[in-house]
């Protein structure tokens, strides 16, 4: 799906969003975009039929691009990284191809870990998990992570659909593809990791860049010594102000 483009990405790491409650996955990759030290350079437009095909200024001025489209990969040789940033959204019923497509490339391009970045409901949570941090983490393989990661509770499936009370391993409602390209990703014997924050739907800026702080403990992607910079695209998120006749 991405050979003509992307080559020399051995043993690099992934950053992909997931499409999930209050696009908190891609608000979190503008804030890696701006903040990442070194700065990344923009490396190819991609063209998926699973995506929603969208087309407007460039947003992230500096970074080599003219226009913003539907997905949009950059990269950073330094820190051997691969940002994934979807601006658009997955047509129904067509995500199962798309995570297919993906995880191919992926395998075929040898590189080392995938880091999915998503949201879930924060009105789902369970009692213990309104207390103390809203972030979490999942991962498909034995991965080392800080000792205040904590990771995704299993949950009970509700009672009364299936004869045995087993858990289920996730439980992501409003995460997109997260649940999905996980277990895609441990059928295959793929490396990937998932973090999450719980959330509602709103103003999620800040959601975007708690998600970004929590990436940066995984992996550097910023100077720590030096305030985050929010993208010049969010002055956006809600249009310009509304017009001052509408009040006379």
């Amino acid at each position: 799906m991405f050979e003509s483009e992307l080559v020399g990405v051995e043993g690099y790491t992934l950053l992909l969003p997931a499409v999930s409650v209050g696009n908190v996955g891609q608000l979190c990759i503008d804030v890696v975009l701006e903040n990442l030290s070194p700065p990344p350079s923009f490396s190819c437009q991609v063209l998926h039929p699973s995506l929603i095909q969208v087309v407007s200024v460039d947003c992230m001025e500096g970074l080599g691009s003219t226009l913003s489209t539907a997905l949009q990969v950059y990269r950073c040789d330094v820190k051997k990284l691969l940002i994934f940033q979807i601006r658009s959204g997955i047509l129904p019923g067509q995500g199962a191809v798309f995570i297919s497509d993906l995880l191919d490339w992926f395998k075929e391009m040898n590189c080392s870990e995938m880091i999915v970045l998503g949201s879930s409901h924060a009105h789902e949570r369970t009692d213990a998990q309104i207390e103390g941090s809203p972030l979490r983490y999942t991962s498909s393989w034995e991965r080392t992570v800080p000792e205040n990661f904590i990771k995704l509770e299993s949950r009970s499936r509700f009672p009364g659909l299936i004869s045995d009370e087993t858990e289920d391993s996730i439980f992501i409602p409003g995460g997109g593809i997260s649940k999905r390209i996980l277990e895609n990703s441990k059928q295959r014997k793929l490396s990937l990791t998932l973090l999450l924050k719980f959330c509602s739907e709103g103003d999620n800026s800040v959601d975007g860049v708690v998600l970004a702080e929590y990436l940066d403990q995984l992996v550097s992607v910023r100077d720590r010594e030096l305030k985050t910079k929010l993208p010049a695209s969010w002055s956006h998120l809600f249009g310009p102000p509304a017009p001052t006749q509408m009040f006379w």
